[in-house]
């Protein structure tokens, strides 16, 4: 079968015309976006500066049935459209392809539809604003979220309890906003060699869409290599399920660097957090934040946010024009987690951890950090690691963290010194390094590179290297 597609011709000045296709409802078993017809009589009139053959595709309806975006084309998600990829249906992407939101837009996979958008490192797939170049703003359009199937939280305490929820940007009007389940190997497709970019559109006051949300998605589904850039709001947010991640970067965004809610118990490997300008006048922007509930009557609800995280090179900056009241993590509401191999380094503040249902995870040995390095998250000059006593109630994270059996160091790991630039990081450690020795040995699981017995996201090999970017906002 074939989508019914509909062109339109527009004069563009001078330079010629332009060729623009509205996808309108998909159409068959993997139908080409925009080649409905193999020899369309306009094929030769194409965008100025394009590829010969290439389009300019308004993605005006949803995608019902399943779908390819070619890398020859240029796609576009209109202003305040809420494109939901649903009905069962898989998106697939090429390498290469780039798909650009107008102010608001988002792109949604729902409940039991799929996205398969696995890029190269040669070929990223590219989600971005559509803007100009060199005129990207932060916060211009939505971001990427997936709905899964798999475990939450969020209503399980509640009249009458509930194995899902609507995301927080929807009201219950849109059955498409509804996440979570019971099924942990939930499978909603692949993410991989992707960059998201000038994300975090405001959906309601204070409140915006991540770079990339993930909502009780199952562990069937990959995530790899992906980079989150230059956001207004979080990097990467986690609602429950089990989903695991490897190899990410979140660069450069407002907000939180790694959020994670209500359940989540998957795995991550291989993360960087380059947190160096974060908006810290607005909002409590972190690298880690991790809650278990939101509510304080459900800190204890199950299933409980408990990941396995390995190999995480956190990077702050002590001297942000604003945001100094960042805090390298703020562990709260009652969640675990189990974090081996980390290097944090340079945030104004450290590690936080708040309230008697987070400190019972940490007594109980559900809540620590392992053989990692934690260096220089000082802004008060009191030399150490640790933010100041709470007003009421204060945790005294030293006598965790510093515990001599968790095996963690305080000591400079000798980082690049362009780890904080904002143009051409680098996020290798520098020859003779503590952390190029010392790290736990991680599971072999299947899942996680066993071999990774250093601290930080890096050894010797910089595996972000060809395929992310670092474009700066315009001010």
């Amino acid at each position: 079968m074939s989508i019914r597609a509909s062109k339109f011709r527009w004069l563009a000045t001078a330079l010629g015309l332009v060729t623009f296709t509205t996808l309108a409802a998909c159409g068959g078993d993997d139908a080409p976006v925009g080649d409905d017809d193999p020899d369309p009589p306009d094929a030769d009139v194409t965008m100025p500066d394009a590829p010969p053959g290439s389009e300019t595709i308004r993605l005006n309806d949803d995608i019902t049935e399943d779908t390819t975006f070619y890398a020859r084309n240029t796609y576009v998600i209109p202003r305040l459209k809420q494109l939901f990829v649903k009905d069962g249906a898989t998106l697939t992407i090429e390498p290469g392809t780039i798909i650009k939101g107008e102010q608001g837009a988002l792109l949604v996979i729902t409940r039991g539809s799929k996205i398969e958008a696995e890029g190269t490192a040669e070929a990223p797939i590219v989600f971005t604003s559509a803007q100009a170049d060199n005129a990207k703003t932060r916060g211009f359009w939505g971001g990427v979220l997936i709905c899964g199937d798999a475990p939450i939280n969020t209503n399980v305490n509640s009249d009458p309890p509930s194995t899902e929820a609507i995301f927080e940007a929807f009201t219950s009007s849109i059955p498409e906003g509804y996440y979570g389940g019971t099924d942990a190997t939930d499978d909603s497709g692949t993410l991989k060699y992707v960059r998201i970019e000038f994300t975090g559109f405001q959906f309601v006051a204070g409140r915006e869409f991540n770079g990339l949300s993930l909502a009780g998605v199952g562990s069937g589904t990959e995530i790899d290599y992906i980079q989150s850039h230059a956001g207004a709001d979080d990097g990467i947010e986690i609602w429950g399920g089990t989903v695991n991640l490897k190899h990410i970067v979140s660069s450069q965004n407002a907000d939180d660097g790694f959020d994670t809610d209500n359940g989540w118990n998957g795995k991550a490997q291989f993360m960087v957090i380059q947190h160096v300008n974060p908006d810290g006048s607005s909002d409590a922007a972190n690298g880690y934040e991790s809650d278990n509930h939101a509510t304080s009557a459900s800190y204890t609800a199950m299933p409980r946010t408990l990941p396995t995280i390995y190999n995480v090179t956190m990077i702050g900056k002590p001297d942000y024009a604003v945001g100094s009241s960042s805090f390298a993590t703020v562990l709260r509401r009652g969640t675990g987690g189990r974090y081996y191999n980390h290097l944090i380094v340079g945030f104004p503040r450290g590690l936080e951890m708040r309230d008697s249902a987070t400190a019972s995870q940490a007594d109980a040995g559900n809540l620590a950090f392992h053989n990692s390095i934690i260096f220089g998250n000082d802004a008060t000059g009191d030399g150490d690691n640790w933010p100041a006593p709470q007003a009421m109630n204060d945790i005294v994270e030293e006598t965790y963290f510093e515990n001599a059996e968790l095996a963690n160091q305080f000591v400079d790991p000798g980082m690049d010194p362009d780890a904080t630039s904002l143009t051409a990081p680098s996020f290798l450690p520098e020859a003779g390094s503590p952390a190029l020795t010392g790290g736990a040995t991680p599971p072999n699981d299947g899942f996680f590179d066993a071999t990774a017995t250093y601290i930080g996201a890096m050894g010797t090999e910089d595996w972000t290297a060809g395929w992310t970017a670092y474009p700066q906002p315009a001010q």
